[in-house]
């Protein structure tokens, strides 16, 4: 008998075709557009390749010795160290494109900019402040660098971020898919008629529960591999991303169910629902993204939303995240606690008959 519940739900559903191009199209659609609109948000810093700089040493001057070291401290990091007798370091400058010139006297150096270089100059700025302050070890026979690597998050372009958090975001939104069915449920009196029936409150909830998270789920699959074809999405590791894409469309639909089966209205179930997903999505960088957010972590880490967002976007980018583990317990519970519930108000509902 469940078998064909969830047989004949899935032809219900599948009659509201729109529905389900919804989530198709719609995510495609509105990445694209957030894609072109933002596409230097997101986008990676590029150090300029190699550029030259004028120098002078003062006679007698302490640093004469330490010239050599510089010069190739600077080679090493893409910096043409060229000596100029005589000139202004301005005019120099502005004659010969350096990006920048420095003076070395007995007080120390002397540094002059390019206008229009700001990054080779803050580039040779950061160079010679290394190498007074020691982070660079300069004497006649050697060179040392001391070099730390912290931890810090792997670049991610716009086509990657909003390609993906804009899947989970309307996979968020699976409550669409069940309007069709719903409301034939109401207009034929169908629940009136499984309520009398010999199918268990558990039944009933699976009959509607798994049809609508497969419909929905592939709705958005198709839209992931159509993003990663045309607009060159790219999801890192493929299984665990679909199985939290699946896992996200499971927890929303028992969810939003859930507001259903309490709420008894569509009307309310939509609202309530479309209210929450984009709460949840507005804390967790469906909007505005979550690098650049102004919430703290203890807010965001209360959307179920940035856990996945922040799961795969993080898998996109460097192949693995810390997220992974939380998004799947936090969707497993929302999963849970909603479908406990539902079934309660079901067997409730029944026994009103």
């Amino acid at each position: 008998m469940i078998r064909y519940l969830i047989k004949n739900n899935f032809k219900i559903m599948f009659r509201n075709s729109v529905n389900i191009l919804m989530f198709v199209l719609c995510p495609i659609i509105v990445s694209a557009v957030l894609i072109s609109a933002f596409s230097t948000l997101l986008e990676s810093y590029k150090p300029v390749s190699s550029f030259e700089v004028g120098y002078r040493v003062e006679d007698d001057c302490e640093f004469e010795g330490y010239i050599d070291s510089i010069k190739e401290i600077g080679k090493e990091n893409g910096i043409s160290f060229i000596e100029y007798k005589s000139g202004t370091p301005k005019s120099l400058v502005d004659d010969y494109g350096l990006g920048g010139f420095v003076e070395f006297d007995q007080n120390g150096y002397t540094l002059y900019e390019s206008e229009d270089k700001n990054v080779e100059g803050a580039t040779l700025e950061y160079m010679l402040s290394a190498i007074f302050n020691g982070s660079i070890a300069v004497n006649e026979n050697d060179i040392s660098i001391n070099v730390e690597f912290p931890e810090h998050a792997a670049a991610v372009n716009s086509t990657d971020y909003y390609g993906i958090i804009y899947i989970v975001y309307f996979g968020g939104c699976a409550i669409v898919c069940a309007a069709g069915l719903f409301s034939q449920e109401k207009k034929n009196r169908i629940y009136e008629r499984l309520k009398v029936s010999n199918l268990s409150s558990v039944q009933i909830y699976l009959s509607r529960l798994i049809p609508l998270v497969l419909v929905v789920f592939m709705g958005i699959g198709a839209a992931s591999i159509i993003s990663a074809f045309v607009l060159g999405v790219h999801w890192g590791n493929i299984a665990l991303s679909a199985l939290l894409l699946l896992l996200m469309v499971l927890a929303a639909t028992a969810f939003e169910i859930m507001i259903y089966y309490i709420s008894n209205s569509m009307l309310a179930t939509v609202i309530i629902s479309f209210g929450l997903v984009w709460i949840m999505g507005f804390i967790g960088g469906s909007f505005e993204t979550y690098m650049l957010s102004g919430f703290s972590d203890s807010v965001k880490n209360c959307s179920p939303i940035y856990h996945v967002n922040r799961a795969l976007v993080e898998l996109s980018s460097m192949g693995k995240s810390d997220y992974v583990l939380s998004a799947i317990i936090y969707l497993t519970v929302i999963t849970i606690i909603s479908s406990l519930v539902s079934v309660v108000v079901g067997s409730i509902r029944r026994l009103d008959r």
